[in-house]
């Protein structure tokens, strides 16, 4: 039986928890926001360039004034995320490419190595079987206690 202080104990620590993962997903969440903000702001100040009028010089600072707002909160809001991101996705992202490009060609790469892979351990099977075969038609008395010999324990009881 577990003392009673020890269930509130686990029950703070789930909640401790819990309210870390919320913490982190609402950062993320914050995150993302704060990029699609900034992704609709700079669209509207290439608007605002491209149809390019006297009159638009304050609504054109105010939306770069909004742009570099987000770009201090996404800062403020980078400190708490703890997100890893591979080189190679940030060379795709230099290299003006798509990220999701990069996943796509790993998972085939995976896929691809995976299969290699299967094939070895087929292959080396088949010959494990072909061998043993042969060990025991050309030497059937040493081949038997030796094959014997190396059988895992209890593979009778097994079934």
């Amino acid at each position: 039986m577990q003392p009673p202080h020890s269930n509130a104990a686990a029950s703070q620590s789930h909640t401790q928890t819990t309210a870390t993962t919320e913490f982190h997903d609402t950062d993320r969440e914050t995150m993302e926001a704060k990029i699609r903000e900034a992704l609709e702001t700079l669209s509207q100040i290439q608007v605002t360039v491209m149809n390019h009028e006297s009159a638009d010089e304050q609504v054109l600072q105010q939306r770069v004034d909004r742009l570099v707002r987000g770009y201090a909160e996404m800062h403020a809001v980078k400190d708490r995320m703890n997100v890893s991101v591979p080189e190679e996705v940030l060379a795709y992202i230099r290299d003006g490419r798509n990220p999701d490009e990069f996943t796509s060609q790993f998972m085939e790469r995976v896929a691809s190595e995976n299969q290699f892979t299967n094939g070895k351990i087929s292959a080396l099977t088949n010959f494990k079987q072909e061998f043993e075969e042969k060990l025991k038609e050309f030497f059937p008395d040493e081949s038997s206690k030796r094959l014997d010999s190396q059988k895992p324990p209890h593979t009778d009881d097994i079934q």
